[in-house]
Parts: C-alpha cells; sequence; structure tokens
C-alpha cells in the first residue's frame, strides 16, 4: 500500500489525460445474466494474467465450453475458439434454416454459448460440406493451403501460448474434425517462419511461435474423487471445480454454454454438481522441460506474468522497463485483492491507479531503445491490460451506459431518434466530456454533463442514417467449385459478424482520468414475452423488400406450360409509398399481367401479389426469372430473411428477389390428395404441392380422431417423431391406416424413432449413411412400381445430388420389412453396403415406407432425380 500511496502522490502532481479506444474488445467477457459484481471479478483476473489460450475445432458445437470457462474466467486468461466451418452443411433441429442461414445460425449459437464461458470467437474461410468420411476430400474441397493460411493468420493474430487441436486420430466419425486438427497442428509449427504466408506479414501481422501444442484426449464424467490414470504426456484438468465468484463449477457453466446449439438438439439439462475431467495430449513444446513430465496445467512452465513481459527486451532489459511492469502488475494484484477481501468499493483505488500507470508505461515505450519487434509485442500485450483497466474503473465506479434508438429496421437516409443513458451508481462524480456518434450524417446534440452519484445524464438526439449506408448482411460468400468462403475484405479476417457501422463513443472522466466506451447502438424490443427484452443492433433494410415464392418452381412437361408466382413486398419506410411490380423473364417467355401497382400507407405493410408464368416450349432445364419494384426510376429487386430465435441475437440475410423454374421430365399420378405431418425445417410439402397434388397439413386433432381415410398417402416429416408429441401419442392411427390400405411414408428420423416401436414391425435406426453423393445406387427390386411408375427411375435419377446420399438408414429390422436398394459409400472409412436406404414393409392391406434417403435437402436445390423419386413414392398411394 505504501507504493500505491506513492503513486499517488506523482499523479497527482501531473494529471494524466489520455483518450482511449474502445473497451470492448478485450475487455471481460458479458455474463449471461448481467452482474456487475462478477464480471468485475471476472476482469481482475483477467488483469493478473497475459497468457493466451486458443482451441481450434472443425464446427460449431464441437468446443470444450467448460475448459473455455475454467480459462477465461476462472484463470482470466485471453480465450479464443477458432472454429474452422459454420457448420452450415448441418441439420436444423429448430426452424427452417439452411447453408448461408443455417451458417448464421450456428454462428449465433455459438456467440450465446460465449455469453457463458467467456472465449472470443473466430472462423476460417472453410466450409461444411456435410458429413465426410474423408479427410483427403476436405483438403481437397476447402484447399489445404488456403485454410492452413487461415489457422497460421489466426495464430498470428491471437498470439496464443497455449493450442489446443481436436483429435487427429481415428478413421471413423466426420473427417472435418481430423482435418482441422491436422491443419492446426501445421500451422503451430509455420506460424512462426516468416517465408510462410509471407502476404500476412505485408498486411501487418507478426510472426508467432505459441509455446505448447496439444490434442485433445475426451471429456469424462466420473464418481471418482480423483482424476483417471494416463500416459506422462497427457495433462488431466479437472472441471467439476467449484468457482465460488461464478457460483457454479466449470462443467456446469459449460454444459449451459453448450445448451445454446440448440439448432442441433444439444440437451437442455445442467450438469449436475459430479466429478468432470478433459485430457489433452501434448504433442509438442517449446519450453524447456521433459515433454513426458507430469502437468498439472496447460500453461505448466509458461510465464504468464505481466512482468514476464520484460522477456521480449532480451537479455539486457532496461531498468524502467521492469519497474513499470511491476508497478502495473502490482496494481494489478493489489485491485484483485482488494476486490476478494473488502468488496466492490475498495478496487476504486487501485485500479485508477492501475490505469494511470499502463497509460504511462505504454507513452515511454519509445524511450526505452526497445527493438521493433519488443516494443510491439510488450505494446500489444499492455494495450490489452488498458482496455481491461478501463472496464474495471467503469465496473468499480457503478456506471452504465445505454444508448438506444428508437427504431432497429431502418432504410438509408431515415431519421433515428437516439436516447443516450448514463447511469452513475457508485460514489463519486462522473463527467461525461462528449458523445460522438458514427454511422450517421448531422451533428449530435449531447452536451457535457456532471454525474453525482445516484444521478443519470440524459441526451437525446436525432440523426439521420448516412445515404450510402449499404444494407445489412453477412460478409462471406461462397466460393464457386470449392467449399470455401471469400471474405469481405474491408471487414476482419476471422471475425463472426460484420459490424455495425452504428456506434456511439462516450467519453467519461474519472478522477481527472478519460476513458472512452465505444458500443453498438440498439434497438430493444419485447415481441415474444416469454423472451423478456431484446436487443439488437441497428439493421438497414431496403426501402421495398421483395420476396418470390416459390424460390423454386417446378413445372412437369406434358402439363399445362404455366406457374404462379407470388410476389411480396414490404414497405420499410415510415411513410406512404407506391411501386410497380413487375417480373424479368427469360426470353420468348409470357408473365401475367406484365405489371401491378402497389400502394403503402404505412411502415411493414406488405401486399402479395401474383403473376402467371407461361415458358417456351423449348425451356426445358432451369431458368431464373426476377421480381423487380420500380418507384421514381428507383428498381428494388432483393429481400433479407431474419434468423433470430430466443436464445439468439437477430441477424439479416440478403437474397435476390427471384425464383428458379425448372421444366421437369416428371410426372406424378393425377388428383392425389396427400396428408402431410411436418417435421423439422420441411419444404418437402412445398415440393408435393410443385408436383400438382393437393397437400393437407395434420395437426394433432386430425391425427386424433379424423378421418385418415381420405388422403392417397400419408407423409411424415424429417425428424417428425422427435418433434411431434402428437405423431408419437397416435402413432397407432397410421399403422390402422395401413392396415386398411393406406401408405405411409416415414421420411428419416434420429435415435428418437427408436423409444419406441413406431413401425408395423420391430426396426431401429442406425448411425448408417452415405456421405458420397455420387455413391453408386443398386435397385434390388427392380420390378417394384417406386422404380417404373409414373417416372422411370434409371442412373440418371441419381446424377446431380447434392452434399449426401442420405443418412439414419434403418439398421436392425425385422425380416417383414424388404430392402429396395442399397448403396455403397466411395470412402474406405465408411465401408461396405448400405442398406435400410429405402425400405418397405407390407402390413395388412396397406403398405409403409421408410426413405433414408435426402430428399429434404434434394429437393430445395431443385434435383431433378428427387423430384422424380418423390412423385413416384407418393403415387404408391393411387396404385393401391
Amino acid at each position: 500500500m505504501q507504493l500505491i500511496r506513492a503513486i499517488k502522490i506523482v499523479f497527482a502532481i501531473a494529471t494524466v489525460f489520455f483518450l482511449a479506444g474502445s473497451i470492448n474488445h478485450l475487455s471481460g467477457q458479458p455474463l449471461q445474466v448481467s452482474d456487475d459484481r462478477i464480471e468485475l471479478g471476472v476482469v481482475l483476473r483477467q488483469l493478473n494474467t497475459v497468457g493466451t489460450f486458443m482451441m481450434t475445432t472443425a464446427h460449431p458445437d464441437d468446443e470444450n465450453n467448460a475448459l473455455l470457462s475454467l480459462l477465461a474466467k476462472g484463470h482470466g486468461l485471453r480465450t479464443a475458439l477458432v472454429t474452422a466451418t459454420r457448420g452450415d452443411g448441418g441439420q436444423n433441429e429448430i426452424g427452417p434454416e439452411l447453408f448461408n442461414a443455417l451458417a448464421v445460425l450456428r454462428t449465433e449459437e455459438l456467440l450465446a454459448a460465449h455469453r457463458f464461458d467467456g472465449a472470443e470467437q473466430y472462423f476460417t474461410r472453410a466450409i461444411d460440406f456435410g458429413y465426410s468420411f474423408s479427410r483427403e476430400e476436405t483438403f481437397k474441397l476447402w484447399g489445404r493451403d488456403a485454410i492452413l493460411s487461415d489457422f497460421v493468420r489466426m495464430i498470428r493474430m491471437v498470439r496464443p501460448d497455449v493450442v489446443v487441436a481436436m483429435n487427429p486420430d481415428g478413421r471413423g466419425g466426420g473427417q472435418h474434425h481430423q482435418a482441422s486438427a491436422i491443419l492446426s497442428r501445421e500451422a503451430y509449427a509455420l506460424a512462426a517462419d516468416p517465408s510462410r504466408f509471407s502476404e500476412q506479414l505485408a498486411e501487418g501481422l507478426r510472426p508467432w511461435q505459441p509455446k505448447k501444442f496439444y490434442f485433445s484426449d475426451g471429456f469424462m464424467a466420473s464418481f471418482s474423487s480423483s482424476p483417471p490414470s494416463l500416459s506422462q504426456n497427457t495433462t488431466t484438468i479437472n472441471l467439476g471445480v467449484y468457482d465460488s465468484l461464478l457460483g457454479r463449477t466449470y462443467a456446469e457453466i459449460g454444459s449451459h454454454a453448450r445448451s445454446m446449439h440448440k439448432c442441433q438438439g444439444m440437451s437442455p439439462l445442467i450438469f449436475l454438481p459430479n466429478q468432470a475431467f478433459a485430457t489433452y495430449r501434448l504433442d509438442d513444446t517449446k519450453v524447456l522441460s521433459d515433454i513426458n513430465a507430469n502437468e498439472v496445467s496447460l500453461f505448466d512452465g509458461i510465464d504468464t506474468s505481466i512482468e514476464g513481459l520484460a522477456r521480449f527486451a532480451g537479455s539486457d532489459k532496461p531498468n524502467e522497463l521492469v519497474d513499470g511492469l511491476s508497478t502495473v502488475s502490482l496494481l494489478a494484484r493489489e485491485s484483485l485483492l482488494a476486490f476478494e477481501s473488502s468488496g466492490t468499493e475498495a478496487v476504486v483505488e487501485p485500479v485508477m491507479l492501475g490505469l494511470a500507470s499502463v497509460r504511462s508505461l505504454r507513452a515511454q515505450l519509445e524511450e526505452f531503445g526497445l527493438s521493433d519487434e519488443a516494443k510491439w509485442e510488450i505494446d500489444f500485450k499492455l494495450l490489452a491490460k488498458e482496455r481491461q483497466f478501463e472496464r474495471a474503473a467503469i465496473l468499480a465506479h457503478g456506471i452504465r451506459v445505454d444508448v438506444i434508438a428508437n427504431d432497429g429496421i431502418v432504410t438509408s437516409s431515415q431519421m433515428v431518434d437516439i436516447l443516450t443513458l448514463v447511469a452513475n451508481r457508485g460514489d463519486s462524480q462522473v463527467v461525461v466530456k462528449e458523445v460522438q456518434f458514427s454511422g450517421f450524417t448531422g451533428e449530435a446534440e449531447c452536451k457535457e454533463g456532471f454525474i453525482d452519484p445516484t444521478d443519470i445524464y440524459r441526451c437525446n438526439t436525432e440523426l439521420r442514417i448516412a445515404d450510402d449506408t449499404p444494407v445489412t448482411n453477412i460478409h462471406w460468400h461462397n466460393r464457386p467449385n470449392t467449399a470455401r468462403y471469400d471474405f469481405d475484405e474491408e471487414v476482419p479476417f476471422g471475425v463472426p459478424f460484420r459490424k455495425t457501422p452504428f456506434l456511439a463513443t462516450v467519453i467519461l472522466e474519472i478522477s481527472s482520468l478519460r476513458i472512452s466506451i465505444e458500443q453498438p447502438i440498439e434497438s430493444r424490443y419485447g415481441d415474444d414475452v416469454f423472451s423478456g427484452e431484446k436487443r439488437s443492433s441497428i439493421q438497414v433494410v431496403p426501402r421495398f423488400s421483395v420476396d418470390v415464392s416459390p424460390t423454386i418452381a417446378i413445372i412437369p412437361l406434358g402439363t399445362s406450360q404455366s406457374r404462379e408466382i407470388r410476389v411480396t413486398v414490404t414497405n420499410t419506410t415510415p411513410t406512404k409509398a407506391v411501386g410497380e411490380v413487375f417480373l424479368e423473364v427469360p426470353s420468348g417467355w409470357t408473365a401475367t399481367p406484365s405489371m401491378i401497382n402497389v400502394q403503402f400507407t404505412r411502415e411493414d405493410e406488405s401486399r402479395t401479389v401474383r403473376f402467371s408464368i407461361s415458358p417456351s416450349l423449348s425451356s426445358v432445364g432451369e431458368h431464373k426469372v426476377r421480381a423487380v419494384v420500380k418507384t421514381m426510376n428507383t428498381f428494388f429487386d432483393t429481400g433479407y430473411q431474419v434468423v433470430e430465435y430466443p436464445h439468439i441475437g437477430r441477424r439479416h440475410l440478403v437474397h435476390q428477389a427471384e425464383t428458379t423454374i425448372k421444366l421437369l421430365d416428371v410426372s406424378v399420378a393425377s388428383n392425389l390428395t396427400v396428408g402431410y405431418i411436418e417435421g423439422v425445417g420441411d419444404v418437402v410439402p412445398d415440393a408435393i404441392e410443385q408436383l400438382g397434388s393437393q397437400v393437407e397439413l395434420l395437426d394433432a386433432d386430425r391425427l386424433a380422431w379424423g378421418d385418415l381415410s381420405i388422403f392417397d398417402v400419408i407423409v411424415t416429416g424429417v425428424r417428425a417423431y422427435e418433434r411431434r408429441v402428437d405423431l408419437r401419442a397416435y402413432n397407432n392411427r397410421l399403422l390402422e391406416y395401413v392396415d386398411s390400405g393406406g401408405t405411409v411414408i416415414v421420411q428419416y428420423n434420429k435415435f428418437e424413432f427408436n423409444d419406441a416401436q413406431y413401425g408395423p414391425f420391430e426396426a431401429k435406426v442406425s448411425r448408417n449413411r452415405v456421405t458420397d453423393e455420387r455413391a453408386s445406387v443398386r435397385v434390388l427390386a427392380t420390378g417394384h412400381q417406386i422404380f417404373k411408375w409414373p417416372n422411370l427411375i434409371d442412373d440418371n435419377t441419381w446424377n446431380n445430388w447434392v452434399q449426401e446420399r442420405g443418412l439414419y438408414f434403418l439398421g436392425d429390422k425385422a425380416q417383414e420389412y424388404v430392402d429396395l436398394i442399397e448403396i455403397e459409400d466411395t470412402f474406405e472409412w465408411n465401408p461396405g453396403v448400405k442398406r435400410g436406404v429405402l425400405v418397405e414393409a407390407r402390413r395388412g392391406q396397406g403398405r409403409w415406407v421408410y426413405v433414408g434417403l435426402g430428399l429434404w435437402r434434394q429437393l430445395p436445390a431443385g434435383t431433378t432425380g428427387a423430384y422424380q423419386l418423390l412423385a413416384n413414392l407418393i403415387s404408391l398411394g393411387a396404385a393401391d
């Protein structure tokens, strides 16, 4: 404390004014439920270390959230997760989002998880192109060198001391995991080599060598009071430790974080108090110790102290640097000790002195005669300390800043009212020196203000959205003929989403020190009473949002050569509006009518207009039709998809207002009436309607007591047995329908199907799948109607499928089930012929068919053979 008093005298003589940058980048991580005391404790832990940890994985949900929580919040380490892909090739158990929309959803779910575990999130450019049994296929489609360079870039950006990757071994399972581990290991070895990916150095990055590299050996829960016995080079981490600040064990926090992966069906149950261990195999180390030594921490032998930064200066360390680092370190320790022993109020003095000290030290680095490399590395770490001291100062003084817009969905040139609130809940006076805004035109009207304890600073200002502000959209784009994205160059590499342009910077003066708080301007809303208040950054949308339905229109040859196209136009401006809607069609086609006027009297008002499209007779194949709205010589031809659920933030994806029209050689039995039981993210009913059949969606009442005999065929949607309680309850009604001569078609289910006997005879869903979309298909029941009528199923039927053939085939099954086809994957790590793909069982007068083929993925992709096969499947009912 004597040193603290001495430093106080020095800084009383010369007041320090520094205008710092954003406090958000490397500050204490926000918690799921805001608790300033807990957040302050986490930030103070972070103040006392300069260690950095990086975990690399293949997909969202591969990470160990408990370990991330232990290191980020328990040990205060900077903790980063680098996920190779955004999971866009997977499935969605909560909604219709697929591909890029699913990438958005899973990215947001990772951010939701990090609200619990405290990690930063980054991505490479790799695309999840679906489950793969081949790392060679993975490397080829990703572009091995490209994704390797991404991992190298991430290491050079984050500069971790320790890197942990997934297990690179094993012939089974999705080989994206092993591929990401292999590339991570290679990047660890190459990141320090300036000759490799030297273009990154030209951009400003610098080589970096992490000190250790581990592979994951797994996670286990045990009732034993001692960790498992493992080999010498394996480190075991106890994640069942209780953290009194956080109020839970790290395993509990990790399970809560992991439950945010809801679109992947993660359990919402929280880990009960229990022993829990994660094990990691040390693969390489630059630490001067025995690689086979028993470790108790991933950071054994690594100096993560603030004083340890002096090592960058070499053997001849300037005394001023050593003393300055010691002072910052002492004040960081004093701050944490004061918090732990005396509470928040005791933190104010050492935190403010620490902030002044770290700023002073950063300003003096130029005077120490350091090499450019040493100065850069030390300042890189000290900048993080400055941000953390700033955040600690804000929390210790009880300051809360809110900047709220009156409208969260805006158009360019629109006026927006913005309320800035700064609440002082501490014991000291705070001065608002200035409030700055970006992303707008016009001058802010916020003036300097003094905030006494318990008082609130308020400023209302009206600003205009800049005229040239682009619409809000994702910043990644699929590169043709690869499984890799292109990122927009103006967006920092690897970040989850583009940073909002609408920012507020509140400059405060506290105890003669200036702190700048930059944060997104948000709107708040509560559309769902069960979700409570939600907030979103400002989203810019086109003045007219244009959507076309259906997105894929199928016109079977031999039918009337026309199709109805519906265009929905939404007025997003806060004023009246008018426009003219028309379609751009291929040469020789006609759209009737040629143009339709739309008028709007208010914001968010929509109009749906209908056109009839008639293609030319020679138009077999695929064609694009675009919808356009014209108003005052300005044209609008885009819409946007909203991805939002209660557990994630709101995101927009912009899409062209167009439909793909395919003239296909496909026929279906006439006058079919199809009963459909919707599953998860189902697009199959639309496809059935496109074929010309009538579809009725069956609700719980219809399943319970309705007349099912009126349907020619009943189809259950993807994973319907998981999502539909009513289907499980009244499944016997489907079996009675089969007994009476009906046809039931069951699309694939996961293991929830095994909880009871839902089929007509005993059967179990297996993990079997075929991931090569080009894998050969062999028809076993060559004389079966499904391959003959109304469409001939031949080799061409299986061409141009996307991502996979199918998944979750029937495994063990009674002899009454008959396999109609079999498929053999081309990958050596998925050996053997797979059956259970397309299976029929006859019972009573009817039939029950299981379809493991991925029709649900092929139909929205416009795969011709999938439509032919679907038409034959639903036509079974008419034949019977």
